[in-house]
């Protein structure tokens, strides 16, 4: 599920079953809240149980595990990071399966500061755990009332709307408005306060650049956001019988991350034939490609640009075995436990977790 997805689907969950969250859970969860530290600055916990923090607090003493939403106290846009970077963490939450729930007062926050680092203030909280039922959706405010009207507006306009209509906001104000500019950008102002209205409007950027697929955000009211250049890649989730199991092919990328291999469109290539291209250059392997199989992985790889890269599945079909070392560092096949707590990033697991799904379906 891609972080857009999990924008579909998410409710603010309330009741959570009583069993805690799982060693891989708890690890996915902490490689995409170290990314988000890294690339904000923030200093975001995941605890894990969660008891101290929730207790006295009614159905949320169920929840299994807590996001704090922290940063260094200096930082003037402190709770607008929290609110676009903790709902990015949100939404991976969702689409691992797991139930959250923003909130802004009801914990313990005497238990929540002792965590804490000198200099850091403690924004908001949020719940999280295995989901107990689903909760109703609520009723959308419309578009016409979140963003101002526009002529020929584009259409990832009306997308990164459609993406704010579904932000979680505390009491449901939503109290933001989007405009289109003549020169193509959208900016954003505040209609309303409270005490979460920045933590809110950075939720919304966030919501809004998904739904836009991708682009950048000024900070604080006013901000204003630019369209990103839009990229491709493909490559392939590789994999071999082993035993009662399988491995995977995993190359360590000369940036020292763990991922599959996978690389541009070149031309007016397929999907399908940039990933056997870049499987062959990457790992001197041919490969037999299975399109039943195709997972998307979104990302900004450097401001102003947004990637899309689509992973298929496939098996070794010739060739020799030889790293491209341009490109890759090492090469190694990896049992499926061994590879997932191995890939660098949460989103790349999410992709492995879909391959092993899938081929136990064939299976």
């Amino acid at each position: 599920m891609t972080l857009l997805e999990a924008v579909s689907v998410r409710r603010s969950q309330r009741t959570y079953l009583p069993q805690p969250l799982e060693r891989a859970q708890l690890d996915q969860l902490g490689k995409a809240l170290a990314e988000c530290n890294r690339r904000a600055g923030l200093g975001v916990r995941l605890v894990c149980p969660a008891g101290s923090v929730f207790a006295g607090q009614g159905r949320l003493e169920s929840a299994r595990g807590c996001l704090l939403f922290a940063g260094p106290a200096e930082d003037p846009d402190l709770e607008e990071k929290c609110g676009y970077w903790g709902e990015e963490l949100i939404l991976t939450a969702v689409s691992m399966g797991l139930g959250t729930c923003w909130v802004g007062g009801t914990y313990d926050r005497g238990a929540c500061q002792a965590r804490l680092e000198p200099g850091e203030t403690l924004v908001c909280a949020a719940a999280l755990g295995i989901p107990e039922g689903s909760p109703a959706p609520r009723a959308l405010r419309p578009a016409g009332e979140l963003a101002l009207p526009a002529d020929c507006a584009p259409a990832w306009f009306g997308a990164g709307i459609a993406a704010v209509q579904r932000a979680p906001s505390a009491m449901n104000r939503q109290g933001y408005r989007f405009q289109l500019q003549a020169d193509g950008t959208v900016q954003v102002r505040l209609t309303g306060g409270g005490a979460f209205a920045m933590v809110d409007l950075g939720i919304a950027k966030r919501h809004f650049q998904l739904g836009a697929h991708g682009g950048t955000w000024t900070w604080g009211d006013g901000g204003v956001f630019r369209k990103a250049a839009e990229e491709k890649s493909c490559g392939a989730v590789i994999w071999r019988p082993a035993g009662d199991g399988r491995e995977y092919l995993l190359a360590r990328h000369n940036g020292g991350h763990w991922s599959f291999p996978k690389g541009h469109v070149e031309g007016r290539e397929t999907e399908q034939e940039t990933a056997a291209r870049e499987i062959r250059e990457e790992t001197g392997l041919t490969a037999d490609i299975d399109t039943g199989f195709r997972q998307v992985v979104t990302y900004s790889p450097a401001p102003g640009i947004v990637k899309d890269v689509v992973f298929f599945t496939a098996t070794p079909a010739g060739g020799t075995e030889r790293r491209q070392e341009e490109e890759i560092a090492q090469l190694g096949w990896f049992s499926f436990r061994e590879a997932r707590a191995l890939v660098t990033f949460a989103t790349d697991e999410e992709v492995l977790l879909a391959a092993e799904a899938y081929l136990n379906g064939k299976s």
